[in-house]
């Protein structure tokens, strides 16, 4: 017998006699048992640390690009709400109760509405540069067109008083007045009273009245034609 065979037999007369033994089969079941759970525990094991190393990147990422949504005193942002723009208006508190005794004069209008706007002084003849608003004779108060600084005051018998108020980008000017209730550098809200209606020797058919007028960049434009 060669030697390769002499071991093989040995080892299979070894195996003949441990099975013998009466707790060597109830040995290797249970040895079996103990692999097989050992195994399941193991690939369990392994499986739970995957989903939680899955489950601590998804947290990471999701907390990296969720925004920011916490508010404190430094982190808020001031917003304005319910902002308005004023837009021109005429110079009286009722607009319905007054009537244009003279209109602007505008240089694309017909002749006959051209020589109804023309002021007549000392036999010369001018373009009317604004309108002059009348209230059926009856006094009313003058207000300012829009919100501004005041920025002339002045007194004149013949044009009648006078204020000058400069806005956003137009100056209005507010003539034949009396009572004026501002001061130059002063600034004033629209629709605040700044005068009386008054009269004037330049335009003394009109009675009481004020003269009103626009610029903007320093050229005369028709009030009419902007306010509202």
């Amino acid at each position: 017998m060669i030697k390769g065979d002499k071991n093989q037999s040995t080892l299979s007369e070894s195996f003949k006699k441990f099975f013998k033994k009466r707790w060597a089969v109830p040995a290797v079941y249970l040895g079996c048992g103990a692999l097989a759970v050992g195994t399941v525990f193991f690939i369990q094991g392994q499986k739970s640390s995957e989903v939680a190393e899955q489950s601590t990147e998804s947290e990471y990422v999701y907390q990296e690009e969720t925004p920011d949504y916490t508010y404190g005193p430094g982190n808020q942002e001031t917003v304005e709400v319910n902002q308005s723009t004023e837009t021109l208006s005429l110079p009286v508190s009722n607009p319905d109760a007054v009537t244009v005794h003279k209109a602007f004069y505008d240089q694309t209008a017909d002749a006959s509405e051209q020589q109804e706007s023309l002021v007549v002084v000392n036999q010369t003849y001018y373009p009317n540069l604004g309108v002059d608003l009348v209230q059926d004779g009856e006094p009313f108060e003058v207000v300012a067109a829009m919100s501004g600084k005041v920025t002339l005051v002045e007194e004149d018998p013949f044009i009648g008083n006078a204020v000058e108020i400069e806005h956003d980008g137009y100056v209005t000017r507010y003539q034949a007045i009396e009572d004026i209730a501002v001061a130059e550098g002063e600034e004033v809200r629209q629709g605040q009273v700044i005068a009386q209606a008054g009269v004037s020797e330049l335009n003394p058919e009109a009675g009481l009245h004020v003269h009103f007028e626009v610029k903007k960049d320093g050229q005369a434009i028709d009030p009419m034609s902007i306010t509202q």
